[in-house]
């Protein structure tokens, strides 16, 4: 028994080797989290969960602010990035940084920084590509809005559960966004480079603020990612994904403006085209049609999106962990700082135009 255990430990190990230092463990997340907002005023962290164990930060709780806002990040598992940017945002917000001011001023926050920690550990551990929950299941799959238990045994690491909200992650978001009755939504994601609003259940595209929305989305894009796909996900990529976060968020709650940012992709890094124009060289030197290079960035967009993971069937652990996360320092450094902006600015957006329309 003892040599058992001993192996199981070396392997753990050895797996762990390929998680690079820059990145943090879960239960890192959560220390970090705390010590940063020991001294920041207004700030503070409290579990909603007991297992598994999820933590909120809220900012400004039920100081009445004129807007309110709920952010999510890491749903998947693999998609380490995303707890990253929450985990930089919330140091961004208590660092007194001259962008949060009008953050601080004009919203009531609530943020899940890590909403799959115990696949995360997994992850962490060398299960590089574990995109579910501790059962197996697609918590971005599990929310109500337009649940389906039908699943396309090609969509890999989709699996719907066996009931809408079956799972703790998803029942706590639920009840926490029916709390709080926010005016915007976040889910942050990677594995493409993409700014989507609803719906991702249908290629139909919604009416109700949709206007609002994607003059939001044209700044971003502009100001922080020209190569990223923009507008309702089910029309821009394809695929119908029913029981998303973003889609109950927005049809079932009501909630105005509700997004999903896909932060990162390894084939492309947003400072520039090349990479993605190279990693397609091979595939499509095999195709019998000449595509140009516009056709070939649209068509890598697509196919690597959190909403479908058909690509990433038979990637091995080290290959998804490098399609979904920055690999080195630098690059790291980048991303968190640039999407905590494009967040920051999605919010100011929002309240800019909530103003303007409790004006008018």
């Amino acid at each position: 028994m003892k040599n058992f255990i001993l192996l199981v430990l070396i392997f753990t190990i050895v797996q762990s080797l390929g998680f690079p230092s820059f990145y943090h463990r879960s239960s890192d997340i959560h220390v970090e989290i705390a010590q940063a907002i020991q001294n920041c005023e207004g700030v503070e962290l409290e579990m909603v969960r007991d297992y598994p164990k999820l933590s909120m930060v809220t900012l400004n709780k039920n100081q009445n602010k004129p807007n309110k806002g709920f952010v999510i990040f890491g749903e998947h598992a693999r998609e380490l990035i995303s707890p990253e940017t929450g985990l930089h945002f919330v140091k961004k917000l208590c660092n007194q940084n001259e962008d949060m001011k009008s953050i601080k001023d004009n919203y009531e926050l609530r943020m899940i920084v890590n909403v799959n920690p115990l696949s995360r550990e997994k992850v962490e551990s060398g299960d590089f590509c574990k995109r579910e929950n501790e059962n197996g299941v697609d918590l971005n799959r599990n929310y109500k809005s337009h649940w389906s238990k039908d699943h396309d045994p090609e969509m890999v690491r989709t699996a719907p559960g066996p009931f809408a909200f079956s799972e703790a992650e998803t029942q706590t978001v639920r009840d926490e966004l029916k709390k709080f009755s926010p005016h915007v939504f976040f889910s942050i994601h990677s594995g493409t480079l993409a700014l989507f609003t609803p719906y991702a259940y249908s290629k139909e595209q919604p009416t109700e603020n949709i206007s609002n929305m994607m003059q939001i989305l044209t700044e971003v894009k502009e100001k922080h990612c020209e190569t990223c796909k923009m507008g309702s996900c089910g029309h821009e990529i394809g695929y119908l994904s029913p029981g998303t976060s973003m889609d109950y968020a927005y049809d079932d709650l009501k909630i105005p403006y509700s997004f999903t940012f896909e932060i990162y992709h390894g084939g492309l890094d947003i400072r520039t085209k090349k990479h993605a124009l190279k990693f397609l060289e091979v595939q499509s030197s095999h195709n019998k049609h000449r595509i140009t290079d516009e056709e070939k960035l649209d068509q890598l967009l697509r196919d690597h999106s959190c909403f479908a993971t058909t690509s990433t069937k038979e990637m091995p652990p080290d290959e998804c962990f490098k399609y979904f996360n920055p690999e080195d320092k630098d690059q790291y450094d980048f991303y968190v700082e640039n999407w905590s902006q494009a967040i920051t600015l999605s919010l100011n957006r929002v309240a800019e135009q909530r103003q303007t329309q409790q004006q008018s």
